[in-house]
């Protein structure tokens, strides 16, 4: 298979198409620096997965009444 025919993703970061052979080991990114930019800002929470209201508040919250501890764990 010759590299024209081969799939060429984009970069998510700078939309440049991924080089095969070159960016293999970044992928789906082209480089490392766009790699890093995109962790930048996922620890910035600039990108965000999203999630319903509910799934929040049953989450935090515990139950009502006597809190539930995890296995193992006993009241002293």
């Amino acid at each position: 298979m010759t590299h024209s025919n081969q799939f060429r993703p984009r970069c998510p970061t700078c939309d440049m198409l991924a080089e095969p052979g070159v960016s293999d080991k970044y992928l789906p990114f082209c480089c490392e620096r766009c790699r890093l930019i995109d962790l930048g800002r996922w620890l910035n929470e600039e990108h965000q997965l999203p999630c319903d209201a509910a799934d929040e508040d049953t989450e935090d919250s515990p139950p009502s009444g006597s809190p539930t501890l995890p296995p193992g764990w006993h009241d002293a």
